[in-house]
């Protein structure tokens, strides 16, 4: 028994020294590798700088691609390198990096909307600091939307769920305008005087376009260069060369089914037609069904010009029966509808009899266009009815008669060989981005904090007073 004892004894004197060693050893080890720590220099700061805002900018134009999120946390981990001191050159490093931090913190698709807002405000001071101090630094300062378009990007990538597709609805867009616009307001003035390229008009949307499945755009325009018009107002005609905006972006497809995509006759449309078909982007029309296979849900997109003038129960009857014959609980189809009245908030009787009798056949959803504003969304028996998405990037609304417009994200998934719908999240979206009230400068800017409030309090405003109104919006805002 005393040998047992003795033999333990000397084993637990061994362990312990053991443990004494080890612990020994990872202290030495860490205060090894703080002594490899460097101070930071002026120039690494700038070069830091200057490559973390490429990487913000690159991370949300791709819309949050894993190669770009591994150019992040390689930055993370060289920035791990410095030391950090009681000077304003460490701490403009220390707050950068955990800025970053907190950005991939949203690449999780975790919705914590405090992850981002509570670092930046302690990196907006040290580089207030740092700039104070060491006024020969030049630094490459990202703006707060260079924060928000990489958080958006990394945030709709981490959101992705295996077998679930998701799709971008945006409303009404020309890269044109009418005859009568001033000369200095049309859109190609305004796109050369901005220096655009092919990237110009989505550049704050590519974020969201980059990071789902399928975008679609409502596409209110000929693209022809014909002279010969309808006799009527606002005839629209943009350059057939500008549909190459659409694949330069992330947008896949656009709905013809409108008012002005024959504004120049037939011989217009059909460069509309070629001009869409040259850039391989899909489009669809009354009478011209859309199937793609996006992941691994077949999609039908239908489309109907149905205003005021064009509304009547025959044209009911047949949306209604296209729908039955393209509807199978195994496949998707969506009812794009040109609808309604024209800068009218809450949609007109006829609309919500369409938009029920439409679901009722077997639609998913509707996704409405025409008002050129924002109007009311219902969800009628657990589907919804977007009146109005609004206008998006508009060259015929050169003086914003409606600057409030947003993105829609639908998300769907096959359960048990039927399709159901995950979810609807808004983007808030301004339709320019030069902070002009009355004069548009065609580029989208989705917005953050009050303007992103005030978008979807405008969207509640609208829905409250219909029945089955939507009073509830999901949007992410890092700055919370």
């Amino acid at each position: 028994m005393r040998k047992h004892s003795f033999i333990t004894i000397i084993l637990l004197f061994l362990i312990l020294a053991g443990c004494t060693a080890n612990e020994a050893s990872t202290t030495e080890k860490s205060e090894k590798k703080a002594e490899q720590k460097k101070s930071i220099s002026k120039n690494e700061v700038e070069g830091l700088s200057s490559q973390s805002l490429q990487i913000l900018q690159n991370l949300a134009s791709s819309g949050g691609a894993k190669e770009e999120q591994k150019k992040v946390n390689e930055l993370i981990t060289k920035l791990d390198q410095y030391k950090h001191e009681d000077n304003s050159v460490s701490d403009y490093s220390k707050s950068l990096r955990n800025c970053l931090l907190a950005l991939m913190d949203y690449s999780k698709g975790k919705a914590d909307q405090k992850a981002l807002g509570k670092v930046y405000p302690d990196y907006v001071a040290a580089m207030e600091q740092l700039k104070q101090d060491q006024p020969e630094i030049k630094l490459s300062v990202p703006t707060k939307y260079d924060w928000f378009y990489a958080a958006a990007a990394a945030y709709e990538q981490g959101k992705k769920k295996d077998g679930e597709i998701t799709l971008t609805f945006v409303g009404d867009n020309s890269f044109g305008t009418y005859p009568e616009t001033p000369e200095h307001l049309k859109f190609d003035n305004v796109f050369k005087a901005n220096g655009g390229d092919n990237q110009y008009v989505f550049k704050n949307s590519l974020p969201w376009f980059n990071s789902d499945d399928f975008t679609i755009i409502n596409a209110e325009s000929a693209f022809t260069n014909e002279t010969k018009a309808e006799n009527k107002m606002w005839r629209i005609k943009s350059d057939p060369a500008h549909v190459a905006f659409l694949p330069a972006s992330g947008v896949e497809a656009a709905n013809l089914a409108n008012n002005h995509t024959r504004d120049y006759f037939e011989a217009g449309y059909e460069d509309t037609l070629e001009a869409f078909a040259k850039n391989k982007v899909a489009v669809f029309n009354d009478g011209m069904p859309l199937k793609k296979n996006i992941g691994t849900i077949e999609t039908i997109f239908l489309g109907y010009d149905c205003r005021m003038s064009q509304q009547s129960p025959e044209f009911l009857a047949r949306i209604v029966e296209e729908v039955k014959q393209y509807k199978r609980k195994d496949n998707l189809v969506i009812v794009s509808m040109h609808w309604g009245v024209e800068y009218r908030e809450t949609p007109v009787d006829y609309q919500t009899n369409f938009g029920r009798s439409i679901l009722d056949a077997g639609a998913d959803i509707i996704m409405g266009g025409h008002p050129h504003r924002l109007e009311s969304v219902e969800k009628y028996n657990g589907k919804y009815i977007i009146y109005s998405m609004g206008d998006y990037a508009f060259g015929a609304d050169p003086t914003l008669l409606s600057r409030q417009t947003a993105m829609f994200r639908l998300r769907f998934a096959k359960e048990d060989n039927t399709v159901v719908m995950k979810g609807l999240t808004i983007v808030p979206t301004l339709e320019n981005s030069d902070d002009s009230l009355n004069e548009n400068n065609y580029q989208p800017l989705p917005v953050f904090g009050k303007e992103a409030a005030d978008i979807i309090n405008e969207l509640i405003s609208i829905s409250s007073p219909i029945e089955n109104g939507v009073t509830e919006y999901k949007y992410f805002d890092p700055f919370i």
